[in-house]
């Protein structure tokens, strides 16, 4: 059941996503293009999950997420949309499968699932279930013309949000698979309260008016490790889960400091970027070493009200 933490919150982030941009049916234009290649599986995240070949050399963040989202879109108006991966008929593709589609710099998609929720909308007098096909096209339609700017940035992800993205690409960049091996292979490389200072950044953040923000930033570690592990479960390749359980919580540390860096206090912000650093290859000193541990709490992530569920569904929920 260690594991079962880490996918409900990813799993939650993903159907928020695919509520709020994936149905049915198709939207306008679409005869004229042809459908999109068939999917070696339905969970298959060919562009958002392995080793990213461009090294971000695209520094303009909000220019390459606006193009994702724009070719995102295009993909679902053009192929049609389906509420799931699995149920996809005719070329149709999901929110999750266009975004991966789209996406040339690994992680990135995960980044603009998180941005489509967290951006304000526009009232409409469409109800998605009464208006099912027009209201679902109107979201292609939303995310085909999805513009990322700096202030858009600022506004859903915070003030550090340039941070923010530099850190999904630092997990991301070596592929899922390749970083779960790290974790597996690290030696102990996480401070053994850094749940509780996370909790702090956390506090700090919702006295900033910034819990939205908070968030947003955070999602995109639930939905990358989700999709990615889901993926790899497709492509039938066996990947250590307590290794990527351990990935996403230390993902999650790196993300709440970078998101704190211009607020938090260094006691605070320092620890938490330590983990994934180690994993990626830089040495604490032999002092720092001896406090560092691997061990977790899978519940750690999941909001209060998630684990008060979780745990009176199972309350000997345990760590590894």
């Amino acid at each position: 059941m260690a594991f079962s933490r880490s996918w409900l919150v990813a799993l939650a982030c993903a159907v928020v996503v695919l509520s709020a941009v994936s149905a049915c049916g198709n939207g306008d234009g679409a005869s004229d293009q042809p459908p999109a290649e068939a999917l070696g599986g339905p969970y298959l995240r060919e562009n958002t999950c392995t080793t990213d070949d461009s090294h971000g050399e695209t520094v303009d963040y909000a220019r390459r997420l606006t193009q994702l989202s724009q070719t995102a879109g295009e993909l679902l108006l053009v192929n049609g949309i389906s509420p799931g991966p699995t149920i996809a008929v005719k070329g149709q593709l999901s929110s999750d499968q266009a975004a991966d589609r789209a996406s040339t710099v690994s992680g990135d998609a995960s980044i603009a699932e998180a941005l489509w929720v967290a951006a304000p909308r526009r009232e409409t007098s469409l109800d998605p279930v009464r208006d099912t096909d027009e209201y679902y096209a109107a979201e292609a339609r939303r995310i085909s013309t999805f513009e990322v700017t700096e202030e858009s940035l600022n506004q859903m992800l915070g003030p550090s949000w340039s941070s923010v993205i530099e850190v999904v690409q630092e997990f991301a960049h070596n592929g899922y698979e390749q970083y779960v091996e790290q974790i597996r292979d690290a030696l102990p490389m996480r401070v053994a309260d850094a749940a509780a200072k996370r909790a702090q950044l956390r506090a700090m953040s919702v006295d900033a008016d910034l819990e939205s923000q908070w968030e947003a930033a955070q999602s995109i570690v639930g939905i990358y490790f989700w999709s990615c592990m889901m993926s790899s479960r497709d492509a039938g390749h066996d990947v250590d889960q307590s290794s990527s359980v351990l990935g996403e919580i230390l993902a999650a540390d790196a993300v709440g400091a970078a998101f704190a860096e211009t607020f938090g206090p260094r006691e605070l912000v320092e620890p938490l970027t330590l983990g994934l650093q180690i994993v990626l290859g830089a040495r604490p000193n032999s002092a720092a070493a001896e406090q560092l541990t691997k061990d977790y709490d899978p519940n750690e992530i999941l909001s209060p009200e998630d684990v008060e569920l979780m745990e009176a569904e199972e309350p000997s929920l345990e760590g590894p």
